[in-house]
């Protein structure tokens, strides 16, 4: 019987509620007016770029924590966004770092995505919710960081070419060509990952 290949995730799941919410940086750097006008922001950010296995609330109480350490020294060189979604990228890529340790000593990520959060809706629909944005952010997680950066911000964040060129501090051009290049590394990434589950799956049974 012939296979059928099965297509790639889709990248726009509507896993979590998208909405995004620019905020200009104010122009006198105090704590609490920087917390009050991007806390969402960077909440969102947090979400998107940490997947489902990190935690969120804790992602940006650091953030916030190191900015406002940090804060002499931003001199204004690029937005007060641009700025605080470094931190927020630095912060989770080194979180990432120690979930990866930790899930190959104590288990796989498979394991973990049984505790993905619930949103109090369907039960049968937020385990699918899960399961499809688990799949999504496990071939994610195969990519270089500026692949996997330029894709969540692009394809689940849905920001235009010139929100993430002034975000991240480069050209339009730049965004299109890394957009265009991680999107083609995704397919070949994930016809990987189905390429070796069978084989997980035959090794399984046969065990």
């Amino acid at each position: 019987m012939a296979e059928t290949k099965r297509s790639p995730p889709s990248l726009t799941e509507k896993n979590v509620t998208n909405v995004t919410t620019p905020a200009a940086a104010p122009r006198q750097l105090d704590a609490a007016s920087i917390y009050q006008v991007h806390v969402h922001q960077v909440s969102r950010w947090a979400e998107r770029l940490a997947g489902p296995y990190l935690d969120v609330e804790d992602i940006v109480h650091e953030v916030f924590i190191i900015a406002y350490e940090r804060m002499s020294t931003f001199r204004g060189d690029s937005t007060l966004s641009t700025w605080l979604f470094g931190i927020t990228d630095r912060v989770v890529r080194h979180r990432r770092r120690k979930e990866r340790w930790r899930r190959w000593l104590s288990g796989s990520a498979d394991e973990t995505a049984g505790h993905l959060p619930s949103d109090g809706s369907d039960p049968l629909r937020v385990a699918e919710r899960n399961q499809a944005a688990a799949a999504v952010y496990r071939v994610l997680d195969r990519l270089n960081e500026r692949d996997r950066q330029i894709l969540i911000l692009c394809e689940l964040e849905e920001m235009s070419t010139d929100e993430v060129a002034a975000l991240l501090d480069i050209q339009p051009t730049n965004v299109r060509v890394r957009l265009h290049r991680a999107r083609t590394r995704f397919v070949h990434a994930y016809e990987d990952c189905e390429g070796k589950q069978p084989q997980e799956e035959e090794n399984h049974v046969i065990g």
